[in-house]
């Protein structure tokens, strides 16, 4: 598998196959999985400890902007949206579960709406991302010892709650996935297909979430301070010279 740096942070280029199969290579062997997207890469280059955590972690592409970038740099890349990675696992692997993320109730739901989809799940645990107790949880995984956890607790929050958990329970694989557990739960609905193919869910999210707009200028940002990044890096090496497909 190729990677290539953005900002310093090393993100896995591939096919959406290829991204699941090296994520999958992590059940039982446990880590951290982070859907990265230009706002979260861009955040990191002025959290120290978001940055870490990134590094530590195997970061799949989760936006057009980071799928653009990585092309850009000469690897064939595919966005692999973090709600579709952690359905994926599921749907492929018999699993142990635990979810944490969301309003009080949400995780709940979620659960519940997986496991009816999805008979091979074993549900672990399913809690709020809200008033977290840390040791109460870290004595969980410690007891519990799920395959995977979505956690869903928004960044940098999940980050670097990933971090600081995945030393209680070593061979779990926890993935950061946003809000994705509230579109598992069915309070939200994702993108239309169509928009999807597209690439233009980011708009439709801007659209229904307006909240969202206030983040609009990082995005330019990135764009700008990535450009910047990659010429002065080119005269190392780092960045390749042309745009080609190298998986």
């Amino acid at each position: 598998m190729n990677k290539k740096k953005i900002f310093g942070v090393e993100v896995l280029a591939g096919t959406k196959e290829e991204l699941f199969t090296c994520v999958g290579n992590m059940i039982g062997e446990g880590g951290a999985v982070s859907t990265v997207n230009p706002e979260i890469l861009y955040d990191s280059l002025q959290n120290e400890a978001l940055h870490s955590a990134l590094c530590d972690s195997l970061c799949v592409p989760d936006g057009v902007g980071v799928e653009k970038t990585l092309l850009r740099m000469g690897a064939y890349a595919e966005r692999f949206a973090g709600v579709e990675l952690g359905e994926a696992l599921i749907s492929v692997f018999s699993l142990r579960l635990g979810i944490i993320g969301g309003e009080e109730g949400v995780a709940e739901r979620a659960m519940e709406n997986l496991s009816e989809r999805y008979a091979s799940l074993t549900p672990v645990f399913a809690r709020s991302g809200y008033n977290i107790n840390n040791e109460e949880f870290k004595k969980t995984l410690t007891e519990t010892k799920p395959d995977v956890v979505f956690v869903c607790l928004g960044s940098p929050k999940q980050e670097l709650f990933i971090a600081e958990m995945k030393r209680f329970s070593k061979e779990t694989v926890f993935l950061g996935l946003g809000g994705s557990v509230d579109i598992y739960a069915g309070d939200k609905k994702r993108a239309p297909k169509i928009l999807r193919q597209l690439k233009l869910e980011w708009l439709y999210r801007m659209i229904t979430e307006p909240k969202r707009i206030k983040r609009a200028p990082k995005l330019l940002f990135y764009v700008l301070k990535n450009k910047k990044y990659e010429k002065s890096h080119k005269k190392t090496g780092k960045i390749g010279k042309k745009r080609k497909k190298t998986v």
